[in-house]
């Protein structure tokens, strides 16, 4: 970690997890900013409008041409001075772990209309005050990359004080947690959906009973949407060391007509080393699996096509780069296809007739999405692929492969 100026007080100390380490140090006391030219508030550190970032100084705004301060006078250092961040960021030097962050933003003379993202993810709404009213707001943020970034926006935001908390290092379970991170292919739906599945709800029971299984996937997702939109950092502030995380992208990555999904072959590498990142940071395992792929029948060759293929290549390749397991469900779900033949993978697809199913009343034809016997029979190949790999989640799997 980048060192900081002897002003800057942080208190740092060795520790040790099992697994793999969180990080060479911790942070074991919290970090209070105290934000504008008044008085500073009993053991807080001052920030003013001249403090730009620096890696000396470990903290700072990135951009001071879009912050102003001022100071109103008063007996409260913290509420009677700010600075105006409209349109920049704050960063501050620290180990990747968990924290709590609070934060203090209003003005006692002026209205105030603040948005707060960090590490990209929202996590203060629009908030408008009026004046002598104040923003008290306080969230919690999985950290990777040792950069904790606040952006701030909206109409006027004003910001008086910051705390950053260090979180309790987790305890390791006697038997592992295994988190799903993916689409609408490894969701779990609800009953009114039926009969739509997604494999992440049907590999339970090929697991035994030790084992328990935490779906965060979710559709229309890939590996940049599911990060902006928190539900990363939602995995990585629960995950425990000794437990897994599994993670398949790629469908709606690929969706360059759409550019809040798309991500590039070679950023898709970039998202998923930042799962992996985050996963280790822990002490979990991160276990990577190729996109399944979609029934695309190919008559000329008579077999099934390879969904995705840049997609599949570059997770291969970050497996390679990063040592990370990978089952590639890519492979196994096209070898089945293949298997089973064109009429035999209807059932395993969301080919429904009109007037069968509530969720369905038209019909569907549908190449993408599973019924719950197509799930059944991936997640039966995820778990197959599993078991191949040999790591400790291995042992795990039920040896006639059957629920």
């Amino acid at each position: 970690m980048i060192g900081l100026c002897a002003g800057f007080s942080l208190l740092f100390a060795t520790i040790i997890v099992p697994g793999q380490a969180l990080a060479d140090k911790q942070l074991v006391g919290p970090l209070r900013f105290d934000f504008g030219p008044g008085s500073i508030a009993e053991g807080y550190t001052q920030v003013t409008a001249k403090d730009a970032y620096t890696p000396e100084r470990g903290y700072g705004f990135t951009d001071l041409s879009k912050v102003k301060e001022e100071d109103r006078g008063g007996n409260d250092a913290i509420r009677s001075d700010f600075v105006r961040v409209q349109g920049s960021s704050f960063v501050v030097n620290l180990p990747p772990a968990d924290y709590t962050l609070s934060l203090i933003a209003g003005d006692t003379a002026g209205s105030t209309d603040i948005t707060v993202k960090a590490e990209s993810i929202v996590k203060v709404e629009p908030t408008a005050k009026t004046a002598g009213q104040f923003v008290e707001a306080t969230f919690e943020l999985a950290l990777i990359d040792g950069q904790l970034e606040l952006y701030f926006s909206g109409n006027d935001p004003k910001i008086n004080a910051l705390v950053i908390t260090p979180k309790e290092t987790r305890a390791q379970s006697e038997h592992p947690s295994v988190y799903l991170a993916g689409d609408s292919t490894v969701q779990t739906y609800k009953s009114s959906m039926k009969p739509q599945a997604g494999w992440g709800q049907m590999i339970a029971p090929f697991f035994t009973d030790e084992t328990t299984f935490v779906n965060r996937s979710i559709g229309g997702r890939s590996t940049k949407t599911f990060l902006v939109q928190g539900r990363l950092d939602d995995i990585l502030r629960t995950i425990r060391p000794g437990d897994y995380l599994l993670i398949q992208f790629g469908h709606n990555d690929a969706a360059i007509n759409n550019q809040e999904r798309y991500v590039s072959p070679a950023d898709y590498k970039v998202y998923l080393k930042t799962y992996i990142q985050g996963a280790t940071q822990r002490g979990a395992t991160p276990v990577l699996i190729t996109p399944v792929s979609r029934r695309d029948y190919d008559a000329a060759s008579a077999s099934y096509r390879i969904s995705f293929p840049e997609y599949v290549q570059a997770m291969k390749e970050t497996a390679s780069e990063t040592g990370v397991a990978l089952v590639d469900l890519s492979r196994l779900s096209v070898a089945y296809y293949n298997t089973v033949g064109p009429e035999g993978t209807l059932p395993l697809f969301l080919h429904l007739e009109p007037g069968v199913y509530p969720a369905f009343p038209d019909g569907v034809k549908d190449d993408t999405h599973f019924q719950e016997y197509g799930a059944e029979q991936i997640a039966r190949l995820v778990a197959q692929g599993v078991r191949e790999l040999n790591i400790p989640l291995s042992s795990y799997v039920r040896t006639n492969n059957s629920p």
